[in-house]
């Protein structure tokens, strides 16, 4: 750069002259950079600046490099083509020209800004589109809320069924500790050594009978036991347990008295009873039904209350809760082989229990008590009693055992449960002697206060003589099981459900048979 010489005007006219193109080289090079537009001066008049000449205030031209001429017009034409050109002003008072207002009255497109370099449009929302993504959202929220809500009451479900699931469980606990409290094991105090001695001296007498007993008194905890816990087959005895344990389920409202039992086909058996002379679908009450199965020993009434009751498996399970492992039911009525079982301790716990109000209600134990009373075959135990000796009992009688178990409430207020069974050949009638001889020495040792008298040969009863039965062949009419030889029952008539009444046997080999009701049926020898 050369020096400044103020001396001279010549030197200084240069000075100015290089200033001045370098001023406008730059003006030329931002030109070529930013010439976007047409230049327009916005004054035509500049004032003059102090010390200069007019020449040097006139604005100078843009120098233009050829170079950059072509790519500078394509850009300005293409983006006032856009009409996205945006006034720049400058330093010499020029701004950049303000593009033309477009013509055309587009309203369904409008520009939109360039993002990241690209240049796109977008359509204007439809109002129908804007209710419809209102709709979705609220759908959206909808769906939500039921998630909410479904999982909240499903969380107080579980809630409410954990509660319930314990209440029940409290229940169960409360219902198992009653049924221990209702187990009571029989209390055994002074074995009653005369009675034991005597009773075995009458089962000696008889080789080939094996003879199981027990009994004992109620009040003073007296009692003699002979193979008592041994297991031997039932015959009917076990319609005793099954009884209680009907009465057990009308207490717990799982049976009413009144309802209908139908008899059906898989029920229906011969043998003892007249429930098999009725139709296949007839309807008794369950009371009624109950009451034939003791009464008369009914095998179908027993067979329709075991199926009532759940069945064979629910009534063993039944036993088993009350601590009385041998009786057991494996066959429907009748047993003629003998496979349902019992032992004579387990039927007189289950008689003393029932005599200290355990096991069924008040209630329930006065129907027991009274059906208990009402068996047609009293030529067991009943037998070696004194007229005015009560009792309540049930017997069993097949071909390979005969036995009787009940509670004998005696004159001078004693009681005592008693239980014999006797392993026989078969149907041998001395078995049944031999229980009502031992039903008798019983009876005298607790009437004479734990003593025997001298002489036991006379019964207790002198007008019922030992060797007389009910079942004699002389007194009572036959009943033909279908070959399997000839039954005797006893000649006792009573009122059968949908049966007529007052209906006497005939004589005519083609007459059906009588409705008399068979209390036992027991095998003769041929």
């Amino acid at each position: 750069m050369e020096p400044r010489n103020f001396s001279s005007p010549d030197a200084t006219e240069k000075s100015r002259e290089a200033r001045l193109n370098k001023l406008r080289e730059r003006r030329a090079k931002a030109v070529t950079s930013n010439s976007d537009s047409v230049l327009r001066p916005i004054s035509a008049e500049v004032p003059p600046r102090l010390g200069r000449s007019p020449e040097s205030n006139r604005s100078p031209e843009p120098i233009l490099d050829n170079r950059f001429s072509n790519r500078s017009d394509r850009r300005s034409e293409g983006r006032i083509q856009e009409n996205k050109v945006k006034p720049l002003p400058n330093r010499q008072g020029f701004v950049e020209a303000r593009p033309e207002q477009r013509s055309d009255n587009r309203t369904e497109l409008r520009p939109r800004k360039k993002v990241n370099g690209s240049n796109r449009t977008i359509p204007i929302k439809s109002p129908i589109k804007s209710l419809g993504w209102q709709v979705l959202r609220l759908a959206i929220a909808g769906i939500g809320l039921s998630v909410i809500a479904g999982t909240a009451i499903s969380f107080w479900q579980n809630q409410q069924s954990i509660a319930a699931k314990n209440s029940a469980t409290e229940m169960v606990a409360k219902e198992e500790a009653n049924k221990s409290q209702d187990i009571v094991p029989l209390e055994l105090k002074t074995e009653a050594a005369p009675l034991l001695s005597k009773v075995k001296e009458l089962a000696a007498k008889e080789k080939d009978l094996a003879m199981q007993m027990m009994v004992v008194d109620l009040d003073s905890g007296a009692y003699v036991q002979v193979g008592a816990n041994q297991p031997i087959a039932a015959a009917s005895t076990i319609k005793t347990p099954i009884l209680i344990a009907f009465f057990q389920d009308v207490d717990a409202g799982k049976i009413k008295l009144d309802e209908q039992l139908e008899m059906t086909a898989d029920v229906k058996v011969g043998e003892a009873g007249d429930f098999q002379l009725l139709p296949t679908g007839t309807k008794i009450s369950a009371l009624e039904t109950a009451t034939q199965m003791i009464v008369i020993s009914d095998n179908t009434a027993t067979n329709m209350i075991i199926k009532r009751l759940g069945g064979l498996t629910a009534l063993n399970q039944r036993f088993k809760s009350w601590g009385l492992n041998n009786i057991v039911i494996k066959n429907q009525l009748p047993d003629l082989e003998g496979t349902n079982t019992i032992s004579t301790q387990d039927m007189v716990t289950l008689l003393a229990m029932l005599d200290k109000g355990k096991l069924i209600e008040p209630r329930s134990r006065d129907r027991f008590m009274d059906i208990m009373r009402r068996p047609v075959t009293n030529t067991l135990l009943p037998k070696g009693l004194g007229e005015e000796a009560r009792i309540i009992h049930k017997t069993g009688d097949i071909g390979s055992a005969v036995g009787d178990a009940g509670i004998v409430d005696m004159p001078n207020g004693k009681r005592y449960a008693i239980a014999v069974m006797v392993k026989r050949p078969d149907n041998d009638q001395r078995a049944n002697e031999l229980i009502r001889q031992i039903s008798r020495t019983t009876y005298d040792y607790f009437l004479n206060g734990g003593s025997l008298p001298a002489s036991n040969s006379s019964p207790a009863n002198p007008n019922a003589p030992a060797s007389q039965e009910s079942n004699d062949s002389t007194n009572s009419p036959t009943l033909n099981n279908g070959g399997s030889g000839t039954s005797i029952i006893e000649n006792i008539t009573l009122p059968l459900p949908n049966a007529t009444p007052n209906m006497s046997p005939s004589t005519s080999p083609n007459s059906s048979p009588s409705f008399s009701n068979p209390p036992e049926v027991t095998r003769q020898n041929p």
